[in-house]
């Protein structure tokens, strides 16, 4: 019997947005590029949707002259890494990222919703961000009824992980002053 390889050809975030920009991937595509791969993204549930809404409004609250709050739009971590997490919050800049998608380094928090994905978001996505260097990533478990809080990142992934239940109030680490409810966010 012959045992055949196959190899898979990695994506780069170039290749992924000529893919886009040529019309081989659609305007509407719920798709993200996870180390070299396109990944589908679940369609958006009303749990999901409502959840992200409700912390667009929160994070608002914040000084736009502190923070930039960002849903739903690409990260570039990595030449072969793009994801679309549901809320970020970013370092302002006066051109709000024109040219080129917010890297790493611009993030002060990152938070992922999830409704069916947790395990993919806690197995596949956490440790990417922990070798980006993502500084803070909540995983708001929207079935489990928590905000998991992902700090201290390391190349093998987060040394503080909290877990945040309901009647609990947490704090994004880049504004300790900002109470946030997990009952509020998970609604």
């Amino acid at each position: 019997m012959v045992s055949v390889r196959i190899a898979k050809k990695k994506l780069t975030v170039r290749e992924y947005n000529l893919m886009a920009k040529t019309g081989i991937l659609q305007e509407g595509d719920r798709l993200e590029l996870i180390e070299g791969e396109i990944v589908e993204i679940s369609p958006v549930g009303t749990n999901h949707a409502t959840c992200v809404r409700r912390l667009n409004q929160l994070f608002n609250r914040l000084p736009e002259e502190r923070v930039l709050v960002d849903v739903q739009n690409p990260i570039q971590l990595s030449d072969r890494t793009e994801p679309q997490p549901d809320v970020v919050l970013l370092q302002p800049r006066a051109d709000y990222y024109q040219g080129r998608h917010p890297t790493a380094s611009a993030v002060l928090l990152l938070v992922e919703v999830s409704d069916s994905t947790v395990d993919f978001d806690r197995k596949i996505k956490m440790p990417i961000y922990a070798r980006s260097q993502i500084q803070e990533v909540w995983l708001v478990a929207l079935a489990q009824e928590c905000i998991e809080v992902y700090r201290q990142p390391t190349s093998n992934g987060y040394s503080l992980v909290q877990k945040f239940g309901r009647d609990r109030q947490l704090s994004p680490s880049a504004f300790p002053d900002f109470d946030v409810s997990v009952d509020f966010v998970i609604g």
